[in-house]
């Protein structure tokens, strides 16, 4: 029998001695002989060697000529799974056929294709590359120490720089037969300097490393050590998926679904070590499971060694009650767990892992430029997360689990977490305190702070009915801070009362939120963090809690499900917030906050070398989600996800609004019917579309223009980046009977070829209002309205309700 076919129908056997060199606890030792499978791969000596002559290498859409030396790696159970080449060569990727992909490799190369030659490429491949490039390997010959050093330094770089553990990707590939296999390459030494292209066809890496998880399986992608951060020039689907026209999500490859976490969570020297055990209870979603890859620590980056000195280490795992082996290397994102047994589709089973991290945020994280509040005693007696979404071990994107959380801490701490507090008690022969929080309803994440907090409570009636509202606020507070903090308060419960009428009923039985020093806020579900600042005045209050408060309707009730939708949840709690303040403050702040907006998008790219070409509005569409911000365009994330994002939404509440009576009903209407429809779902940005797009077929506008759906929209509005201009001419004539007529042109320049949009024209008569809605298709269009009477002004849209400059 083949020896690796051996080895994966007997991983299970084999596992828990092949990696005991690499796990953090003692295991007994068992078959030494089985357990260089794990130590050859990290290893990844060489022996053998193959002298090629333009040998050609087809790896998806990249093409890449050797003529030089391959240096193998040594067989592990009889498969070459890496090389090393020295020579010179050539790789070439196009752009995929997908306008905003091109554009996007353009900003970075000059091109709609990557080419560049090199000199030196390390590879790491489970797929048949060797069949290729190895059939005239002489399996005696020795390797250069060049050729050695390139492999060893190939893997402690890429978990630095991307916190990927490509040998732990190979062993899960291996174990779970995956076909085809993966492939990695980094070349160097060439015009376009030190670069990575991968082929994940099962997309985790993508997912995992670079938080890319909407089906892409090929990248291309260089390390900036100026931002700590990759530059993604490529990111795409597979050319099998172009072929057959159809891409599979990244989460249809999960392996298994995190159902159920019981944590304990000691955080008595929080500042110091925080400690966890974590109980997670799984679904197989696959055949033949046997090792498991989940993620940790990825909030964490490469500056000041964060992510190697502050992450969370796992300190044991088990399974069944007994101790199983694990992954997890320095500067990993991630980790590894390798199960004793096969488990099959459908199949429950739980992990009990326990963990220990100085995760505890320090004063580095507080300090920005020019921020209100730097009294250091305002949090003197309370801590926080460095990063309060990845201090727990998840599996896939989002997915959802209910919650169990105990914490143990000291006595004077309140804990302030998600879901219902069942009890706060001490200890168990202790003087410790006990805090207990559950999450009955399945949600994506969780969260904690902890400090010396006065609560302040109070119940609220909304239309969906009670709901118990909390504000933990410092316990050093003066008569300042603690009305700062019952305004608070209250706003969180108007906005609460807001949203409801207008979204849909509230998910949770309470809402708690806790002052924090990072000077953003974030949502959980049933929980916000809020920051503090010192003497703001009320507007920014109720922008940023109106905002945070949308959260628990876009992104806690309906998640992104990939970061190709992330506007979903930015762009829309954005506008959420613009709705909420032109009903508490006025419409004149509303209207400021939407010129702020726009103003944003005209603002030029900053990046590593300074202020870049052109405006943040033609960078990219929203599309690319969190790709938008590059080391060329550090402010364009902020300006197109949340700003754009909330200025579509905008114009789509234009185009449900009827023009005879300014009514937007139909526009909250499909907004509420979007919430119920994936109500503790993920939903995509073509989920919104079909919504949206059946909804605007019975709106006035949508008939009025015979316009079926909103694909037009969607395809000029967030898959391109155009910024039209809109003006307009035009003359006021008397008609016949006494009649009025407008004849007029409207002119839109700086959109794309095929661009059409209706468009708001007001006419005032006095104290009245006229609407006049009209469609506007290619450079220019023409118009003649009739009026009952002449009016004293006419407007192109002065209610700024379409985004243009």
């Amino acid at each position: 029998m083949n020896k690796l076919k051996w080895f994966l129908q007997n991983i299970s056997k084999v596992l828990p001695c092949i990696l005991l060199l690499f796990m953090a606890i003692s295991l007994p030792a068992q078959d030494v002989e089985n357990s260089v499978f794990y130590d050859a791969l990290k290893k990844f000596e060489l022996r053998g060697k193959a002298s090629v002559s333009n040998l050609t290498l087809k790896r998806d859409r990249a093409e890449m000529t050797f003529t030089g030396d391959f240096f193998f790696a040594a067989p592990v159970d009889g498969k070459i799974i890496g090389a090393v080449f020295i020579g010179s060569g050539t790789f070439k990727a196009d752009a995929p056929p997908i306008s905003y992909e091109k554009e996007a490799m353009r900003r970075f190369l000059n091109s709609e294709s990557a080419e560049s030659d090199f000199r030196t490429a390390v590879l790491r491949f489970s797929d048949d590359t060797y069949d290729v490039i190895g059939k005239d390997m002489a399996a005696d010959a020795e390797a250069t120490v060049e050729a050695q050093e390139l492999a060893s330094e190939l893997e402690p770089r890429l978990l630095k720089e991307t916190g990927a553990n490509i040998s732990a990707r190979l062993l899960l590939s291996l174990a779970n037969q995956e076909s085809p296999g993966v492939f990695l390459a980094q070349f160097d030494k060439g015009k376009l300097g030190r670069f990575t292209f991968l082929v994940d066809m099962q997309a985790r890496i993508p997912g995992s490393a670079f938080g890319i998880n909407g089906g892409e399986k090929i990248m291309l992608f260089a390390y900036s050590d100026k931002v700590f951060d990759n530059d993604i020039w490529l990111a795409t689907y597979s050319e099998p998926d172009f072929t057959r026209g159809r891409v599979n999500y990244s989460d249809e490859f999960d392996l298994v679904s995190p159902e159920h976490y019981r944590m304990e969570i000691d955080t008595r020297e929080f500042r110091k070590t925080l400690r966890t055990k974590v109980h997670i209870d799984f679904i197989s979603l696959t055949d033949k499971l046997r090792v498991i890859p989940m993620l940790i620590n990825e909030g964490l980056t490469e500056f000041v060694n964060i992510r190697l000195t502050k992450g969370m280490r796992i300190q044991s795992a088990r399974y069944a009650e007994k101790d199983i082996p694990f992954i997890q290397e320095d500067w990993e994102s991630g980790l590894t767990v390798i199960l004793p047994e096969i488990i099959e589709k459908g199949e429950e089973f739980s992990l009990e892992l326990a963990f220990e991290g100085n995760f505890a945020a320090d004063e580095l994280d507080f300090i920005i430029k020019d921020a209100p509040v730097r009294d250091k005693d305002y949090f003197r007696d309370s801590t926080y997360l460095k990063d309060n979404s990845t201090w727990y071990p998840r599996y896939g994107h989002l997915k959802r689990s209910t919650y169990h959380l105990l914490f143990r801490h000291n006595k004077r701490d309140k804990i302030v977490s998600i879901g219902r507090r069942v009890r706060e008690d001490t200890w168990p022969n202790s003087k410790d305190g006990l805090t207990e929080y559950v999450m009955d309803k399945p949600v994506a994440s969780a969260a904690f702070a902890i400090g010396v907090f006065d609560r302040l409570t109070k119940k609220r009636k909304l239309e969906s009915g009670e709901v118990n509202l909390e504000f933990y606020n410092f316990s050093r507070n003066s008569s300042f801070r603690d009305d700062w903090a019952k305004g608070v308060m209250e706003e969180i419960g108007n906005a609460l009362a807001y949203f409801t009428k207008y979204f849909g009923a509230y998910s949770y039985e309470n809402l708690r939120g806790v002052v924090q020093p990072y000077q953003f806020g974030q949502s959980f579900p049933s929980m916000l963090l809020i920051p503090f600042r010192v003497g703001e005045h009320q507007l920014w209050i109720a922008d940023l809690i109106a905002h945070e408060t949308a959260h628990q309707w876009w992104g806690n009730n309906i998640v992104w499900r990939s970061h190709r939708d992330l506007w979903l949840s930015e762009g829309f709690a954005q506008y959420s917030g613009m709705l909420y303040t032109g009903m508490r403050i006025s419409s004149s702040r509303q209207r400021n906050m939407v010129r702020e907006a726009m103003a944003s998008l005209l603002l030029p790219p900053v990046g590593e070398q300074g202020i870049g070409k052109g405006k943040i509005a033609e960078i990219g569409p929203l599309i690319l989600g969190h790709r938008l911000r590059t080391s060329n365009t550090l402010n364009a994330y902020k300006s197109l996800i949340y700003n754009k994002g909330a200025l579509v939404l905008r114009m789509l509440h234009f185009l449900f609004t009827d023009p005879d009576t300014n009514s937007g009903q139909p526009f909250f209407d499909m907004m509420s019917d979007f919430t119920r429809r994936y109500q503790n779902k993920a939903a995509s940005t073509e989920d919104f579309i079909a919504v949206a797009g059946a909804h605007f077929a019975n709106t006035k506008i949508g008939k009025q223009f015979g316009l079926k759906n909103l694909d037009w929209f969607f395809q000029q509005w967030v898959f391109e980046a155009k910024l039209p201009i809109y003006r307009m001419e035009y003359d006021i004539e008397s008609g016949d009977n006494g009649q009025t007529i407008i004849t007029g042109t409207i002119f839109q320049e700086n959109a794309g070829e095929n661009w059409f949009m209706p468009l708001p024209v007001v006419c005032e008569f006095g104290d009245q209002i006229g609407r006049i809605t009209v469609y506007v298709n290619g450079s220019k269009t023409a118009f003649k309205i009739p009026l009952p009477m002449k009016p004293s002004s006419v407007k192109l849209d002065p209610e700024l309700w379409i985004l243009s400059y």
